[in-house]
């Protein structure tokens, strides 16, 4: 698969998947229970088609410069993902959020997901 095609692939899959949380979103917004989870999983995983599509010709190639990438974004997003469970518990201990479990596995999902990616992206511009 040449460069074009591949990007062209992830940029596709992200539009489809933002589509598919955006309709999800609506109904749940419009049942009153927002968020249930997969549509912000869905987001996640949108977000992460959209990274990949911009890293796609860097990693391509599985070089130095993408191992080290891949490195300096799995170290930094190790702190964040830390970071956004200290912030949870705070939340939850002051009940400030009223979240189920299942809830809060997605959204610290689609928060790593998009935390890992998005620190790629990141590393990619700076190196």
């Amino acid at each position: 698969m040449n460069k074009k095609s591949g990007q062209l692939l992830y940029i596709v899959f992200g539009f489809l998947f933002l589509a598919f949380s955006i309709i999800f979103s609506i109904a749940s917004i419009s049942d009153g229970m927002f968020p249930l989870g997969p549509d912000i999983v869905l987001f996640g995983v949108s977000v992460m088609a959209f990274c990949n599509a911009y890293l796609y010709p860097q990693f391509k190639e599985n070089d130095e410069r993408s191992k080290r990438i891949r490195e300096k974004g799995m170290f930094i997003s190790y702190f964040f993902i830390l970071g956004y469970m200290i912030v949870f518990m705070g939340l939850f201990q002051l009940n400030v959020l009223t979240l189920d479990g299942y809830q809060t596995v997605c959204i610290l999902a689609a928060l790593t997901m998009m935390t890992v990616f998005i620190s790629f992206v990141v590393f990619s511009k700076r190196s």
